[in-house]
């Protein structure tokens, strides 16, 4: 299993929540890339442990709070069956296993997917390591 170790920032001023900065997974990175499009930004990798596979948006992620977002894989273009995870923090680290029943060498894609209105909110293109 992916193994995380949370990490808790500290305040940087009376009104700001510091959200939870998860460390990489232990494993190997086997890709990574950056959201270039869209109302997303910040680095995205693939991890795999033995043979369980994460994805996992570095700790510079930031999504600007459009509705209903999903993380998702996509190979030259978005993929239904591929939707891994609700976003639900629009900030910094977190990581979203990749079921058994997706192939992770088969995508090249990251995707923060807005369900509700079929489209996407930011693209990362992986490069493989």
């Amino acid at each position: 299993l992916l193994k995380r170790r949370v990490l808790l920032a500290g305040m940087m001023s009376a009104s700001f929540v510091p959200d939870q900065i998860l460390a990489a997974p232990e494993g190997k990175r086997r890709a990574e890339g950056r959201f270039t499009t869209g109302s997303t930004a910040g680095g995205v990798s693939f991890f795999q442990d033995a043979d369980q596979w994460a994805v996992y948006l570095e700790a510079d992620f930031v999504h600007d709070g459009s509705p209903d977002p999903w993380v998702a894989l996509g190979q030259d273009g978005f993929r239904r069956d591929a939707i891994i995870g609700e976003l639900t923090q629009f900030r910094g680290a977190q990581i979203f296993p990749i079921g058994p029943k997706l192939t992770p060498i088969e995508f090249n894609e990251v995707y923060i997917w807005c369900v509700q209105h079929n489209t996407s909110l930011g693209r990362a293109r992986l490069t493989w390591l």
